[in-house]
């Protein structure tokens, strides 16, 4: 297997992503023939399970995106079951510890390198022993910071082995840190980022963030981020859709303008 994204990290590229929320394979199928690097597909808060991740998988293999899932916990038979199905990375919530990145890493790598499982039944039947060769060195582990306890071990965790980069969860970092939900602009939040960027930097590992909106990605580009995502299906949905009707309404006499309100998908 070869997983382009990680290429792109390794050597210091920076990539765009979009989030999957929706269990539908032709949105997931519409977004990966968009100019994206990496798309992930949701299983702790997006509004799909496994049985469908057997199915989005499958729609976006052979195109050239990188398929990652968020799984909903850090769990072992949850990391390997992604992997078995298809992804070529998982990023891994709530790791606040060493420990816990420890963890996550090992669940992803097959013996020596770690415990993970042998039963890729994806992978295997396209690629055959190749893939059990080249796993190990392929699959991208990336841990989340998204609490005060993650944010205080940083320096550990993004110097765990197997470690490929850390994923800010702002959101729950503005939870974590006290600070009022969406508040970005906050100096503690600034200050927890900065930390994030500095630890992976000192470790040469990807730095990542959650973008819920092209506007946040492009803000986490200019301040170092390797990886962003531009918005969600559902997002980008929304978007479309106002941008559209608005444009519309343009021709209805006294139509009022209407204000677009942000959505956290």
């Amino acid at each position: 297997m070869k997983n382009l994204a990680l290429d792109k990290w390794r050597n210091g590229e920076a990539s765009t992503g979009a989030w999957s929320n929706l269990p539908d394979i032709h949105i997931a199928e519409t977004l990966c023939r968009m100019p994206i690097d990496w798309i992930c597909f949701d299983l702790q808060h997006g509004l799909m399970d496994y049985s469908d991740l057997l199915r989005l998988l499958p729609a976006v293999c052979g195109l050239p995106v990188t398929p990652l899932v968020r799984v909903a916990a850090n769990q072992p038979d949850q990391i390997g079951r992604a992997l078995d199905a298809g992804a070529h990375g998982v990023i891994v919530p709530m790791v606040n510890s060493a420990g816990d990145a420890l963890a996550a890493a090992r669940a992803c790598r097959y013996p020596p390198l770690g415990c993970r499982s042998c039963g890729p039944m994806r992978d295997a039947m396209l690629e055959g022993f190749e893939y059990l060769a080249t796993a190990n060195g392929e699959i991208a582990c990336i841990a989340m910071i998204e609490t005060e306890e993650g944010l205080a071990n940083v320096k550990d965790i993004a110097a765990t082995p197997g470690i490929d980069g850390l994923f800010v969860g702002p959101m729950d970092l503005c939870y974590g840190l006290g600070i009022a939900p969406g508040d970005f602009a906050s100096p503690r939040f600034k200050d927890g980022v900065a930390r994030i960027l500095a630890a992976c930097r000192s470790n040469g590992i990807a730095a990542g963030m959650f973008g819920y909106s092209a506007e946040m990605a492009a803000s986490s580009f200019e301040q170092g981020f390797d990886f962003a995502s531009a918005g969600t299906d559902i997002s980008f949905l929304r978007t479309g859709a106002e941008q559209a009707i608005a444009t519309a309404r343009k021709g209805l006499a006294g139509a009022p303008d209407e204000e677009s309100k942000q959505s956290v998908y």
